[in-house]
């Protein structure tokens, strides 16, 4: 036995051919050509950009073409990337999270492999057979490169076990697909602090869990969790802050009351806090504006989102849940009752450690890229995630973690 079975001859065989394309994000045409030689531990001779095996009457031949070259095996490589990855985004599947995550991989595809293999046959038994070993060696270079590999007319997609992605009727032989990756080099993050590298891996296992891909690529958070961070009195005055911008929020926009009405009713409250000198030079111009608009007050009626997480930092809850739906507003308005004056939360808080913040944080920050890169798409974000509430956490978690030089309040950048 070798790379193939070995088969009777018939003395009238047949020579069946077939072809298939392989997509793989290895941009260089000649580390695909290296990867298959690895593979079956063969050397290719000149320099051409293919690789034939032969065993017996069974061929294959792999051509590696990638848009970055030049010539027509450059334009076709495009034309075939480009389409497959239209195909699969146009792709009316109920199936959204491998739909997006194909989508994510071809995307990232640099290179083309053309298939093309042959042998002889005397029925369709043998054809049969033969297909199947012809497999073997196509799958085995498949999942060498990271790829995803099609036949025939080109709508089905197969990873390199040979199980069906995504057809064109939308289906599935999968529960879930993830994109192969290409690792980032090992020296990509030689001048970073470890504890950074740790951070984002551990944030990249969780992700990988959840289902949700997120590029590699984003940059690392730099804050060293043994620096000095945001205070106590801060992250109470900030909690203060929110409720009654949140309480008055939701006086306007949602009971419709007059802006005297809204800041009478929030009046005991801000002066049981002693509350003036905590919110930021936005939000101060915010409550004292008469005529804010529609739009500002359901922007500033979000920031319960953002005062639960600094309920969680101060320790009167621990149910950072996951960011699928929106917090509990009357619930966290009862946590804040419980301490009505600055006195009683100072009191009542035991602030989370910097690390911990700073592994939130590192998280909220990759699932925010995949909402923005998601809606860039035109997509619905991935994991049934509420974006809205993934970048308030993004603001809340960077300001607590002392993202960004501990910059103030209005000034975290919630760029991903």
């Amino acid at each position: 036995m070798g790379l193939f079975d070995k088969f009777k001859k018939n003395t009238v065989p047949e020579r069946v051919k077939g072809a298939g394309m392989l997509f793989c994000p290895i941009p260089d045409c000649k580390e695909v050509l290296d990867r298959i030689e690895e593979l079956f531990q063969i050397r290719h001779v000149g320099d051409g950009n293919n690789i034939t095996l032969r065993q017996g009457d069974m061929e294959i031949i792999f051509l590696a073409a990638s848009p970055e070259g030049e010539g027509e095996d450059a334009r076709y490589a495009k034309e075939q990337l480009q389409g497959v990855a239209g195909y699969v985004y146009h792709n009316e599947t109920p199936l959204l999270e491998i739909k997006r995550n194909l989508f994510y991989h071809l995307r990232q595809c640099k290179s083309l492999v053309q298939i093309i293999y042959s042998f002889d046959s005397a029925g369709p038994r043998e054809t049969k057979e033969k297909e199947g070993q012809i497999m073997s060696p196509v799958l085995a270079v498949t999942e060498k490169l990271l790829g995803v590999v099609t036949f025939g007319d080109g709508m089905t997609l197969q990873n390199g076990k040979g199980q069906v992605i995504l057809d064109k009727a939308g289906k599935s032989e999968l529960d879930f697909y993830m994109p192969a990756e290409r690792p980032v080099p090992e020296d990509w993050a030689k001048d970073a602090p470890p504890e950074s590298v740790e951070r984002r891996n551990r944030s990249m296992e969780l992700l990988q869990k959840k289902h949700v891909y997120v590029t590699p690529w984003l940059p690392l958070l730099a804050e060293r969790a043994e620096e000095p961070g945001r205070t106590v009195e801060e992250v109470c005055g900030r909690a203060a802050a929110l409720l009654i911008l949140s309480l008055y929020s939701e006086c306007r926009v949602g009971d419709h009351m007059s802006y005297q009405e809204a800041r009478e009713f929030v009046a005991p409250i801000l002066a049981g806090y002693g509350a003036e000198a905590y919110f930021s030079p936005a939000e101060k111009k915010y409550l004292d504006n008469p005529d804010s608009t529609e739009k500002e007050q359901i922007q500033f009626a979000w920031q319960y989102e953002n005062l639960w997480v600094m309920e969680w930092a101060l320790g009167l809850t621990d149910d950072l849940f996951w960011p699928d739906r929106i917090c509990d507003v009357p619930g966290s308005v009862r946590l804040m009752k419980r301490c009505p004056d600055m006195e009683s939360l100072l009191a009542a808080a035991k602030l989370r450690s910097r690390k911990e913040l700073l592994e939130q944080a590192d998280l909220i920050y990759r699932l925010h890229w995949a909402c923005v890169d998601a809606r860039v798409m035109g997509m619905p974000a991935p994991q049934k995630l509420e974006a809205g509430v993934v970048m308030e956490r993004h603001h809340s978690l960077f300001w607590l973690a002392g993202c960004d030089n501990m910059c103030p309040w209005d000034e975290v950048d919630l760029s991903t």
